[in-house]
């Protein structure tokens, strides 16, 4: 059984590392046997309220294709966990296996860079998985 995650955001008031300690603190007090780990995004170029809200429109968009593509990702490899009789226990993103990159995220400013617009950063992520679903596609059409 794969591992599940939950990744929480939370309003930074004073201190990232003040609000983590603190997070911390309170999971452990109340005995939940859970390891944490900190998933860190930078600080990201926001822009005005009007591209902000128009962000928001496009994100419920670029949310819904997104988990439509990871949906795809897992029924394939499913399939194939089936056809095969081999279970798929070495996924990896970028070399590295999914429970390592999770747990030790670390943001791509070559991909990604923060200094972008936040609908660059969006459309370029987007771009990517558009990419790996027409690999996917690619994949399928093969295996017909």
């Amino acid at each position: 059984m794969a591992t599940r995650y939950w990744v929480v955001s939370l309003p930074v008031q004073n201190s990232a590392s003040t609000l983590w300690n603190r997070l911390q603190e309170q999971i452990s007090k109340h005995s939940f046997d859970t390891p944490l780990y900190r998933f860190n995004i930078p600080n990201l170029r926001v822009g005005t309220l009007d591209s902000l809200l128009s962000l928001s429109d496009d994100l419920v968009k670029s949310n819904s294709f997104m988990e439509g593509v990871s949906h795809k990702i897992r029924r394939q490899i499913e399939e194939l966990e089936r056809v095969s009789g081999v279970m798929s226990s070495g996924l990896t993103v970028d070399g590295v296996p999914v429970d390592s990159y999770l747990t030790r995220f670390v943001w791509d400013e070559a991909k990604y860079p923060t200094m972008s617009p936040l609908k660059e950063i969006v459309d370029g992520i987007h771009g990517q998985v558009a990419k790996i679903e027409d690999d996917l596609k690619g994949c399928y059409m093969f295996n017909l």
